[in-house]
């Protein structure tokens, strides 16, 4: 159901990849003590993000994706949807402005 959902979303936006998402993604990850490794991809317009934290607990993958949703989102909406199984957390994020326009951005966390 979240899928649909944001396929939904996705569809009814224009996505958006641009250097100053880009800048803020890298400086958010860059400045965070917790991040172990991280990578990012962009593809089709849409941002993948593979993220290893120090520590994995589901409370910490949470409240890191929390901390980077304030940091990223626009201010007319925001959508997200999260799927977890035994060794990964996946969050799926789109956030737009009133114009429509937005981006979507996949964080993979891996939860040991």
């Amino acid at each position: 159901m979240a899928n649909k959902i944001v396929e939904n979303i996705i569809s009814s936006i224009g996505l958006i990849t641009e250097p100053g998402i880009d800048a803020e993604i890298q400086n958010f990850f860059r400045a965070d003590e917790q991040v172990i490794e991280y990578s990012v991809e962009v593809s089709d317009n849409k941002y993948f993000i593979d993220v290893v934290l120090k520590d994995s607990s589901l409370h910490d993958i949470k409240a890191h994706f929390l901390s980077f949703v304030a940091t990223m989102q626009y201010s007319y909406f925001t959508f997200y949807s999260r799927r977890a199984d035994d060794n990964l957390i996946v969050y799926k994020l789109i956030t737009g402005g009133s114009d429509m326009k937005g981006f979507y951005c996949e964080l993979t966390y891996d939860h040991l």
